[in-house]
């Protein structure tokens, strides 16, 4: 049957129709849509296939590949920054190996376009030494969910599917396999097997590791035979060959079309392991080989020829998406097009205006940074965040570093250390507390590093879908947790009355110059987006600007930051009601004239 679907909905129909019966997966861009669509076509089939966000993506990676080493399908989805968290687990189970099919879904982000770091999770595989696939299109990623789950049942190993920003989010008219439910299910259960499966070193890991080697050298035999050759027996032998995986092999064949090249265009399916010997005999025929790959020179470190192109003779962008344009450079660079690249220099007559990311009108994140930075001036203290919609509170001034999930509390500890006359006030979701910031603070309660930590609990991953988190059950919470590490923890009960929020940091900055150890507030609010709960906190004041009063001293612009405010014709703040969400903050001490007042409550006016 045929269906538009997005990329990330054609991987958990993919899973779905392959028979995966655990999935487990951290929401992170652009990943997330995967296990929440395999949930819902899940719950529409009435499977009883088992899914669930983790606390981490090294819990959801050993979770799924536990089911696995049970003898069922199992599959663990996360971002390319999130396989650095599971790489500990996947390092020794590229070792192991598995007995159901193992599938590790992977979705990069070329480009930043929403994370810290442009990382190649293909040289991550490569490093595990386990095989990864790379497709194209949302059918392909769709396809290789399949056969990437054939491959690892039949070679016991984990395999990685790959994707890229522009794959999981694309649409396309996929045809996909009508939901079928006489699958042959195999007999299952763990099986004790001691030497495989608790294998210690030096001789279990040491004969493990001689057992992936020859699995490495099967698979580049099965890449040839399955994936290349077919392809490679249709080349016409043109002066210049292409050879491109995932997202580059579209914009490749797409240019050769366009502009009518004398090349060949060759795709690579399975980047790693690569048939090299194979490829290279290939090459022979060819005036020139150029590799185009997303993000890593991964296939070029495989080969060795001296007609060959790529990132590591600098002549394919090394940086940055692998759009078409960049392409196109390089084809110009090696003389093989003529003239000057026309997606260079394109203007449009009316550009659009830059709009920097913002925290949502309402959002408690900004009352909370806005309280902080009043108390804590910035001239004597050092704000250290993380990774959450909350790190837009950088637009706010009151947030000085951002380096990974966590790290906010052990970047906390040093700071303290290295700065003694700064005040250091971390921020921190509940979500990536409890993700990556246990360890950390136990570390600085036992090492009394003098810092206060503020987790922003909003019960919710809010930047990634608002998926669940542990924090929203009434099993876990996070106040215990922290009282349990040894901090002394501190709970505030979020209200939009922005004095009320001041005048709480100034007892916690007074509670903090008498503590020798980390002070931990839990900041109890909500978010925005919830629209349930957001109606519960949200006291519907909305506000208008009397022009009268307002001297336009920038003070609500550049230290509150509410989108929802801006400078008017007249030079004047104004109230876009529109985008005002009624939160009322604005009316509670923000402007040094009281130029902000109510215009309605209840409804908009």
């Amino acid at each position: 049957m045929q269906k538009i679907l997005m990329g990330n909905d054609a991987i958990a129909w993919g899973l779905i129709n392959s028979g995966v019966e655990f999935a487990s997966g951290y929401p992170g861009t652009p990943s997330s849509e995967i296990l929440a669509s395999f949930q819902k076509i899940r719950d529409s089939l009435g499977l009883q296939a088992y899914a669930e966000w983790a606390t981490n993506e090294k819990v959801g990676f050993e979770v799924a590949y536990a089911a696995s080493m049970s003898g069922r399908r199992a599959c663990a989805t996360m971002k390319q920054v999130g396989l650095n968290v599971a790489s500990d687990a996947l390092m020794s189970a590229a070792y192991i190996g598995n007995k159901g099919g193992f599938l590790l879904v992977c979705a990069d982000d070329p480009g930043f376009y929403s994370s810290q770091t442009e990382q190649d999770s293909r040289s991550f595989a490569k490093f595990a030494r386990i095989p990864v696939l790379d497709p194209s299109t949302p059918q392909e990623a769709y396809t290789m969910v399949k056969k990437g789950l054939e491959l690892s049942e039949f070679f016991e190993t984990p395999v990685m599917l790959r994707s890229t920003m522009r794959v999981s989010h694309s649409r396309e008219i996929c045809e996909i396999d009508e939901p079928s439910f006489e699958r042959e299910k195999k007999e299952a259960g763990f099986e004790r097997d001691i030497k495989r499966w608790a294998a210690v070193p030096r001789e279990g890991r040491l004969r493990q590791g001689i057992e992936m080697l020859e699995r490495i050298e099967s698979l580049k035999a099965y890449n040839w035979k399955e994936f290349i050759e077919p392809l490679a027996s249709k080349l016409t032998k043109k002066p210049t060959l292409i050879l491109a995986s995932g997202v580059a092999y579209v914009y490749a064949k797409e240019a050769v079309e366009e502009q009518n090249l004398e090349a060949d265009v060759l795709k690579i399916h399975l980047p790693y392991p690569l048939p090299s010997r194979r490829l290279e005999e290939l090459f022979e025929g060819y005036e020139r080989v150029i590799v185009f790959e997303e993000s890593y020179p991964c296939m070029e470190e495989q080969l060795n020829a001296p007609n060959l192109h790529g990132k590591l003779t600098h002549e394919v962008s090394e940086i940055d998406e692998l759009g078409k344009k960049h392409l196109l450079d390089t084809l110009a660079k090696l003389g093989i097009t003529q003239g000057s690249n026309p997606y260079v220099g394109t203007r449009y007559e009316k550009e659009l205006p830059k709009r920097p990311p913002n925290l949502c009108p309402g959002c408690p994140h900004r009352d909370m940074f806005y309280a902080i930075t009043k108390v804590f001036k910035k001239k004597k203290s050092l704000f250290p965040s993380d990774i959450g919609c909350y790190t837009l509170g950088l637009n706010q001034g009151a947030i000085d570093t951002v380096l990974c999930m966590g790290g906010s509390i052990s970047v906390a500890s040093g700071l303290s250390l290295a700065n003694p006359d700064k005040a250091i006030v971390a921020t921190i979701g509940d979500s990536t507390f409890v993700h990556g910031g246990i360890p950390p603070l136990i570390n600085a309660v036992y090492q009394k590093h003098r810092f206060v930590l503020v987790v922003l609990d909003n019960s919710v991953v809010a930047m990634t879908g608002r998926q669940s988190t542990p924090e929203g059950s009434p099993d876990v919470d996070i106040l215990k947790i922290i009282q349990g590490c040894g901090a002394e923890a501190i709970e505030y009960r979020y209200t939009p009355k922005l004095k009320e929020s001041v005048n709480f940091f100034k007892q916690v900055k007074a509670r903090y110059e008498e503590s020798d150890k980390p002070i931990v507030v839990v900041v109890r609010q909500f978010c925005v987006l919830d629209k349930e709960r957001a109606k519960l906190h949200l006291p519907k004041e909305f506000a208008t600007v009397d022009k009268d009063k307002c001297v336009a001293c920038d003070h609500c612009l550049t230290e509150y930051k509410c989108p929802s405010m801006s400078y008017g014709e007249d030079g004047k703040v104004e109230v876009d009601p529109f985008l005002c969400a009624g939160c009322g903050a604005c009316l509670d001490g923000l402007c040094p004239t009281d130029a902000f007042t109510l215009i309605s409550k209840g409804a908009k006016a």
